[in-house]
């Protein structure tokens, strides 16, 4: 008789800063650090969608994922330049 041992599921967590700090305190549970890159660029996309205007007022949105250890695992940044017309002639 084979029996399963159900292990856990690691704990990732998505703390995001855009001129102010938010840790994640709660965490997401997901099967490997690449759902958790998927997941972290997920969200990213959606808290821009969910307030763009903000986004372009604190010009950059990073989001830092750790483990339960509190290691960082990976870093995405986003920054939105404005740069200035040229006009040529």
């Amino acid at each position: 008789m084979s029996s399963w041992i159900e292990l856990p599921m690691p704990r990732y967590f998505f703390h995001t800063a855009d001129g102010a700090a938010h840790h994640d305190v709660e965490g997401t549970e997901l099967a490997d650090d690449g759902a958790a890159r998927i997941e972290a660029t997920r969200t990213l996309g959606q808290l821009i969608d969910l307030s763009p205007a903000e986004f372009w007022s604190a010009g950059s949105l990073s989001m830092r994922v750790t483990n339960e250890a509190g290691l960082t695992l990976f870093v995405l940044h986003l920054r939105g330049v404005i740069s200035p017309a040229v006009k040529t002639g």
